[in-house]
């Protein structure tokens, strides 16, 4: 087990090996960690580290906005986590209710890197196969700007000037007349002050396309999350209902991450709201007064990372949640 991503309290760790691997089989853990590695490399996010004298073994790995290496971590990294009993008893919930897609999510890398990533994915698959939406038809790419990013957005992880905005992640509101500290926000420097922020091991639920309006199913108890809220209440909505326990907004590093899986294994691109799916509010990041939000763009030929006003509600925004762990 790597030190350098691992820690946890021996007391709170469940040390059941039968019901640890009966929820991996349950998640068939291994073939979609193993399945989630081989996105990131050939992605080409991920780096070989050499062999050191304090890591005899060569890694795969990313460095992160900081200039510091962070090992990817592995398959028995995740069951380390998963062995907390806290920890299991949520996932075996969100597995019943749903959450049965493993992501691997390089939190630390610089989101310019990222950009350029799924810029590069974008264009080799239009052209090696072609770019589908989830009905199958054929989705056309302006391979001339290939992605539309908000201009904040490019050193919003890792500001160069003081006039750069920073990117508050797990904000607990969206009061634009409060303080970050008053929302709760952190930025990606603070949070990587404990390493294992480092990589973000979620599930999500296996939906390319969101929910519309009273087509959410029940599940468990739990209804998937339907359109037409504003960031703000999908905000509170996870915060305080219990069918929504454990669950967050994705990242913009876990929204990419996801975008690239579904380009990598299936040459699908998801969140296509002029088709069958739906614009993904990326729910608790707030920048410059506003929510950040992913979509496909079928009048512009490409996806968008964009912005929404946080109290604004629109038919066609909806909420991609994921449980961390």
């Amino acid at each position: 087990m790597s030190e350098r991503f691992s820690r946890h309290q021996i007391e709170d760790r469940d040390d059941n090996p039968e019901s640890l691997e009966s929820l991996a089989e349950t998640l068939r853990l291994k073939e979609q960690y193993l399945a989630q590695v081989k996105v990131l490399y050939q992605s080409g996010i991920l780096e070989n580290f050499p062999a050191t004298k304090e890591h005899p073994t060569p890694e795969l790995g990313i460095v992160g906005i900081d200039g510091q290496e962070y090992p990817l971590p592995s398959y028995e990294d995740i069951l380390d986590r998963l062995s907390n009993s806290e920890t299991k008893e949520l996932i075996e919930k969100k597995i019943s209710q749903g959450f049965v897609k493993l992501q691997l999510t390089p939190f630390a890398l610089p989101l310019s890197v990222l950009i350029q990533r799924y810029k590069d994915v974008l264009l080799k698959t239009n052209r090696e196969s072609g770019i589908k939406a989830t009905n199958g038809e054929t989705l056309e790419l302006n391979e001339d700007d290939p992605l539309d990013v908000w201009d904040k957005f490019i050193q919003a992880d890792n500001p160069q000037t003081p006039e750069d905005k920073q990117l508050e992640y797990h904000i607990q509101t969206y009061d634009r007349h409060q303080t970050k500290e008053d929302r709760g926000g952190k930025y990606k420097s603070e949070l990587l002050q404990d390493p294992q922020n480092a990589w973000t091991i979620s599930l999500i639920e296996d939906l390319p396309d969101l929910p519309a309006e009273s087509e959410g199913q029940i599940i468990s108890n739990r209804k998937q999350i339907e359109v037409d809220k504003s960031p703000q209440d999908y905000l509170k909505l996870l915060q305080t209902q219990k069918e929504y326990q454990g669950e967050t907004g994705q990242t913009p590093e876990e929204a990419f991450t996801t975008y690239l899986t579904y380009l990598q294994q299936e040459q699908i691109a998801i969140d296509d709201y002029k088709g069958q799916g739906k614009v993904n509010l990326l729910v608790g990041n707030y920048l410059s007064g506003r929510a950040p939000l992913f979509y496909w763009s079928r009048v512009h030929c490409k996806p968008s990372l964009d912005w929404e006003n946080y109290d604004d509600r629109n038919i066609y925004n909806g909420c991609r949640p994921a449980v961390r762990f």
